[in-house]
């Protein structure tokens, strides 16, 4: 890549008989003072540096369509590598060019992103030795560059090798197993600049790409967690744009846009660090200009996008959706068409006041609560989304619309599944003009639904009429075997509890029936007159008695320890090593085992645990077996075990480690 300030400088040499050029000592403190002071990040800077490298020498090979390999470290395989197919390099490059801070053969051409001469020597930004790899077709030969005692970089004899790999170049460097991460968060960030994406090597991990959410001719806006505000490419290489340097930033959600715009090689100059721009005039010129059509290239697709939709609320859905992306930097006031200013929201009050139906069993007109006093100041009254509106058929209930709900049941007999949006308002158009729908449902056009009155006979209580326990307590014929309760009101009296009927329903009858303890059994309902009836009926039992009864051989701590044996075997390293018995060491093989053969609680037993807690009003023992204890003892001696988890075939390499 060229430099935009190479401009020539004129100077007047009158009186000077002679000059020295300055010079630069390669030293253990200089080339440290450079690698520090130019890269902040130690990891992302060998990333980018050397995928760049691999970039420029596909350019240099005719091979830009070709992806090069990149490998992603690992837990067992923990290198950063990149092996491009360009055209390599020689002895003599290696060991002149290669190794020779700010030495370069990219300046005077703007095909390729290098041009400092610096990223062949990144890697010592992280490490103090790594490997270059240089292949002819017919072989291979290695370098090792490393730091001296004293600090001083150095490069091996290349050690020679036959190899039929093709030609090209291949990096190494080894990472620190707490950086294994944080490399891979670098690979991600720096790929999205390349185009075709380097081919990723690693089992465990596939780096995620961005969505695009929009583009143009030399933009994309993106959905990435690397890229939050504006950046610029060139080549390959992503820097983040400063807007601020450019134009004045009247509102600042434009620095949060998450996007990228394409510029050749050579259009801004960047820092030596490569990790951001160089703002010089010639440079803040070119990305005026290119930054001011980026804007209006987006606002101009902005608004085809937003007139695209064939009705109002799919339009302010796609706005909605945009805006929480983009912001509403880039778009003042949209409009649908021109015809209707488009909302990311509806308010309940701003047409008249309106509800959505919540239930057709208790037709209550029902706004949300709006925020009153000083809570107006801080919280953010209730609206709908557009996404919210759209399924909503909209009812008008006018001022003179009387019996309303019955209008609304009308409606509903002929519309079963629409949920409605019951708005009150003075007028249908102020509806329309804020909602923005169609079709508004007007009331009055409904006859009421007029439910036909019917009467019945009372039939006369006596003393003997048996009532179901039921919601509506039916009288049936006297029962020959029946377990009663006693009524309070419209309660029932349960172990010296007044219950209404859900709780005792849910809490006794239906696990009685569960267990099989009531099945053929009637349960019936005996009124305040009728507390007497069971003394001459000896097939009838009292609901208390028989739960007494149920629970009575409940064995509370057997229990307690068969749940604490299964909430072991459930452990996920637990289930994970029980498959591999084999491959165990003998102690944590017969503590498996053990396990896995103790019994479980059944659901009959569940059942009656439940039962058991609900009757007698008690907790279950607190028990504990040494099952967890011993096994976290065993394998905290494999510490592995847990990082390998979710690697079936490394488990099973490790534990046949282990078991040599």
């Amino acid at each position: 890549m060229r430099f935009l300030n190479t401009a020539p400088v004129e100077f007047a040499s009158g009186g000077i008989t002679g000059a020295r050029a300055f010079g630069f000592e390669m030293n253990a403190v200089a080339f440290r003072a450079v690698i520090d002071g130019i890269y902040s990040d130690k990891i992302l800077a060998p990333v980018r540096e050397y995928a760049t490298n691999a970039y420029d020498a596909h350019i240099a090979a005719d091979k830009a369509d070709q992806p090069f390999i990149l490998m992603a470290p690992s837990t067992f395989s923990p290198y950063f590598m990149v092996r491009d197919f360009g055209p390599g390099m020689s002895d003599e490059d290696v060991n002149k060019r290669a190794t020779t801070m700010f030495g370069s053969d990219k300046r005077d051409r703007n095909d390729q992103v290098g041009c400092l001469g610096l990223g062949m020597k990144s890697g010592f930004a992280y490490t103090n030795q790594f490997t270059i790899t240089c292949f002819d077709g017919e072989t291979k030969r290695e370098y090792i560059c490393f730091e001296d005692e004293t600090g001083k970089p150095n490069v091996s004899d290349p050690i020679e090798t036959p190899c039929d790999e093709p030609r090209g170049v291949m990096i190494k460097i080894p990472v620190k197993q707490g950086d294994i991460q944080r490399f891979r968060t670098a690979i991600e960030r720096v790929m999205i600049g390349f185009d075709p994406m380097p081919n990723v090597l690693n089992d465990q991990w596939t780096p995620s790409s961005p969505t695009v959410l929009m583009s143009g001719a030399n933009y994309r806006i993106i959905n990435s967690a690397h890229i939050k505000s504006p950046h610029i490419r060139q080549g390959c290489v992503l820097y983040p744009l400063d807007i601020a340097q450019l134009v004045q930033v009247d509102d600042y959600d434009e620095v949060k846009i998450p996007i990228i715009i394409d510029l050749p090689i050579g259009t801004a100059s960047v820092s030596t660090s490569r990790e951001q721009l160089g703002y010089d005039e010639p440079t803040k010129d070119n990305l005026r200009l290119i930054w001011q059509q980026v804007r209006q290239d987006i606002r101009t697709e902005l608004q085809a996008t937003l007139d695209e939709p064939d009705n109002y609320l799919d339009a302010c859905i796609k706005y909605r959706e945009l805006s929480n992306r983009l912001g509403k930097a880039m778009i003042k006031s949209p409009q649908w068409r021109g015809q209707r200013t488009l909302r990311t929201s509806f308010s309940y009050l701003s047409a008249g006041r309106a509800a959505v139906l919540k239930s057709w069993d208790d037709i209550q007109f029902s706004p949300p609560r709006q925020p009153s006093g000083r809570a107006r100041y801080y919280q953010t009254a209730p609206s709908l989304t557009p996404e919210d509106l759209k399924p909503l058929t909209v009812i008008w209930e006018a001022e003179d619309c009387r019996f309303a709900k019955d209008r609304i049941r009308m409606f509903r007999s002929e519309n079963e599944d629409a949920d409605l949006l019951w708005v009150k308002a003075d007028t249908k158009e102020k509806i329309v003009e804020h909602y923005g729908v169609e079709t508004i449902v007007d009331l009055r056009d409904f006859e009421r639904l007029k439910l036909p009155r019917t009467t019945r006979p009372r039939a006369a209580l006596t003393k003997q009429d048996i009532r179901t326990f039921d919601r509506f307590r039916n009288i049936v014929n006297e029962p020959e075997k029946a377990v009663y309760v006693f009524s309070e009101a419209n309660n029932y009296a349960v172990l010296g509890q007044v219950l209404d009927y859900d709780q005792v329903r849910t809490r006794y009858i239906k696990r009685l029936r569960d267990l099989g303890v009531i099945d053929e059994i009637h349960v019936i309902v005996l009124m305040k007159n009728q507390r007497n009836l069971p003394k001459d009926r000896p097939g009838w039992v009292h609901l208390d008695e028989l739960l007494r009864d149920t629970v009575a051989g409940f064995n509370p701590k057997a229990h307690a320890i068969k749940t604490d044996v299964s909430l072991f075997r459930q452990e996920r390293m637990v289930n994970l090593l029980r498959n591999k018995l084999e491959l165990l060491p003998k102690r944590l093989r017969d503590l498996l085992t053990k396990a896995a053969s103790m019994p479980a609680n059944t659901y009959h037993e569940c059942l009656m645990a439940q039962l058991w807690l609900e009757v007698t009003g008690k907790t279950l023992p607190e028990v504990s077996t040494d099952f967890s204890r011993r096994f976290t003892k065993l394998t905290a001696g494999y510490p592995l075990l847990h990082v390998l988890a979710n690697n079936d075939e490394h488990l099973t390499h490790y534990l046949k480690l282990i078991a040599r």
